[in-house]
């Protein structure tokens, strides 16, 4: 790992996981966790183009980078500068070992 990598992770985010609870109809009841704190470098992405139905995508999109190692899996929800959003995926760049791509879409 470079030190410029490490220099690059400015911004602290909580990341909060659902627990796996069910209420009686079969709906997630699961409270949200406490959270976890990690250091992240965090970009937004251009819009979104198309999506299904031909309805364009209105919910802004970021990119965050995180050292590899960090507990983050999709529907994980990160928070960040007192706004939310939810991971859509989780990336290892075989080129760059030491870090995890995150794709962040902000929750509404």
């Amino acid at each position: 790992m470079s030190g410029e990598f490490a220099g690059t992770l400015s911004e602290r985010v909580l990341v909060q996981r659902r627990s796996g609870d069910r209420d009686d109809l079969g709906g997630a009841a699961g409270a949200w966790s406490a959270g976890v704190g990690l250091w992240a470098a965090l970009v937004p992405l251009p819009s979104a183009g198309w999506g299904g139905g031909d309805l364009p995508s209105a919910a802004p999109r970021w990119r965050a980078t995180v050292r590899v190692g960090a507990d983050v899996v999709p529907g994980d929800r990160l928070q960040w500068r007192g706004r939310g959003f939810v991971v859509r995926a989780v990336e290892a760049d075989p080129a760059m070992p030491d870090r995890l791509g995150l794709t962040l879409e902000e929750g509404r």
